[in-house]
């Protein structure tokens, strides 16, 4: 085996447009039929005497719901940015030597840009997986 990075420019093509698409109606989806189901709000405890408990337990369910949808919008930001750079190694590199150094280096680069980027629309630092 050659020394350097092997990539199947078809495969890594594939899985990008594969994951562009779940980007765009996967997420959505999901996200659509979430915000469906809370729409109304927080309805537990609306037939009760209102008390602290059932008050503070509603702005606790209310703000986890909304951590839940910026969670979505934030996973549907870095996937679209991971396919992308998917996408432009399997066109950049299709005919590329990638034995040679500078090839490995701009792949490399071009993850590392791409896992940075993700990880700051996901609210995690750099470094983090």
């Amino acid at each position: 085996m050659p020394d350097g990075v092997q990539i199947d420019t078809d495969g890594v093509n594939d899985f990008g447009r594969g994951m562009q698409q779940q980007t765009g109606d996967g997420f959505a989806d999901i996200a659509g039929r979430g915000a469906d189901l809370h729409r109304q709000g927080v309805g537990f405890g609306s037939r009760m005497t209102p008390s602290d408990i059932v008050t503070e337990a509603k702005a606790r369910y209310a703000q986890a719901l909304a951590h839940a949808e910026a969670n979505l919008r934030a996973y549907q930001q870095a996937a679209g940015i991971l396919s992308t750079v998917a996408e432009q190694i399997a066109r950049d590199f299709a005919s590329a030597d990638l034995s040679s150094a500078q090839a490995q280096q701009q792949v490399e680069s071009m993850i590392n840009s791409a896992m940075v980027e993700a990880n700051r629309a996901l609210g995690l630092q750099d470094g983090a997986v």
